[in-house]
């Protein structure tokens, strides 16, 4: 018959009793007279980064203006072309001719069309030297009486009237003097623009009132802005031909749910896969109304994204990936997103400098590849308990694991005597 261990049976017997004594102890303690800890295996720290929201989505780089040009049948009769597709054509450039069928109505209208663009560059002169003299008031003057060229809405240099009543608070809240003065350099740089096409239009029309004088029935068309002839119509269908600009855009469309997140000036990171390249930019337009719509389809928002810095080998048909960036935090407090956990209010079990484990109350931002950023509730550098959580105890010290690894034997025989006994003074103290 086998020999019953019976010393090895009564200490089993007694840890056990042991155990459950101080478990039932623990449980029934409501007046928390039995010291607890909190274990703490895994923690992180919060960190200072730049944060960032992005919707993700496509473009294809394409023409920033595309223009038609037309043949007048009523003036004459179409002749010849005198450039193919895919030419790139110079400002005042010779595109087609055509036999002129009136001399003189011809001539009339060449005249009346060059009176009426000189009247119209004299306007935009006039409008650029007012945008140009109007200085912006401080923020201390009181400007509610001001008359002021109409730069903060928009507007016509022909409505002379309409341009003497406006001012700048009655058009635009300006909340700053930058602000201000931004509006009014991007509208000189548009009546700039302006200015530069009727001038070429102009001279274009003199052209052709020369060319009628000395031959008197063949007129050449001459092209009056930089591009490519994308598309002759051999038919001669209108329009005749059209003129693509070597400026790109890069443009796109969004669906619903991506409309109601992004606004105009927001930037962009761009790559072009087949360049492998990278840019960035802005959005310069977004639709309100979809390019289409269906009952059972989703509706697309047609964008555009104007480009900081664009690599001369990107051809029109190119596509490229997009990241617009909705919302960012540069600076933010952030911590990992496993270091988070939410009951009624989101919280995080923060590591503090007594020692004790403390249940804070958070108020995060936005979220970026596991990182959030902390508005409210923490500060940088601060220790937090990731794992394991139902260890965690509010208002308690914790203990982390030691790891053998990190601990060098022989540095601790290496302290001089003093430090060994002010250290073994405190954690005898300390139990």
């Amino acid at each position: 018959m086998a020999k019953v261990n019976v010393k090895g049976r009564i200490l089993g017997l007694l840890i056990v009793a042991f155990i459950v004594a101080n478990a039932l102890l623990i449980y029934f303690d409501e007046e928390e007279k039995v010291e607890r800890k909190s274990y703490v295996h895994d923690w992180s720290q919060t960190v200072t980064e730049d944060l960032a929201e992005t919707l993700e989505t496509k473009g294809v780089f394409t023409s920033e203006t595309t223009t038609p040009v037309y043949l007048n049948e009523e003036l004459g009769s179409f002749q010849e072309f005198l450039v193919e597709e895919g030419d790139t054509v110079a400002d005042g450039d010779d595109l087609y001719t055509y036999a002129v069928s009136d001399y003189y109505a011809q001539e009339a209208q060449l005249q009346g069309d060059i009176d009426r663009i000189e009247q119209e560059i004299s306007a935009t002169q006039a409008y650029i030297e007012e945008l140009e003299d109007y200085e912006i008031p401080e923020p201390s003057e009181s400007t509610s009486g001001m008359s002021a060229p109409s730069f903060f809405g928009g507007g016509n240099p022909d409505e002379t009237e309409e341009m003497t009543d406006r001012s700048p608070l009655q058009q635009e809240d300006t909340s700053s003097n930058a602000e201000a003065e931004y509006l009014k350099q991007e509208k000189l740089a548009e009546q700039a623009s302006e200015l530069m096409k009727q001038e070429a239009m102009l001279e274009m029309k003199e052209d052709q009132l020369d060319q009628l004088q000395q031959d008197g029935d063949q007129i050449t068309v001459t092209s009056t802005f930089a591009g490519t002839v994308t598309e002759i119509s051999e038919e001669l269908d209108a329009p005749l031909l059209t003129i693509a600009s070597t400026d790109l855009i890069l443009s796109g469309t969004l669906d619903e749910s991506a409309r109601t997140t992004v606004d105009e000036t927001m930037q962009a990171d761009i790559r072009v896969p087949e360049l492998d390249m990278e840019s960035t930019g802005s959005i310069s337009s977004i639709d309100t109304h979809p390019d289409r719509t269906s009952v059972k389809g989703t509706s697309r928002y047609p964008f555009t994204i104007a480009m900081d810095d664009l690599n001369e080998d990107v051809l029109p048909g190119y596509h490229a990936e997009i990241s617009i960036i909705t919302n960012e935090s540069p600076g933010a407090v952030t911590a990992a997103d496993e270091a988070l956990s939410t009951e009624e209010n989101l919280f995080a079990w923060v590591m503090n400098e007594d020692g004790e484990m403390e249940k804070r109350e958070i108020e995060k931002g936005i979220t970026e590849d596991g990182l959030v950023e902390i508005v409210q509730g923490l500060e940088e550098n601060e220790w937090l308990a990731v794992q394991p959580e139902d260890e965690f105890r509010n208002g308690t010290v914790f203990f982390t694991p030691i790891y053998i690894d990190d601990v060098h034997a022989k540095k601790l025989f290496k302290l001089d005597k003093q430090t060994k006994l002010t250290y073994g003074m405190l954690g005898f103290l300390a139990r």
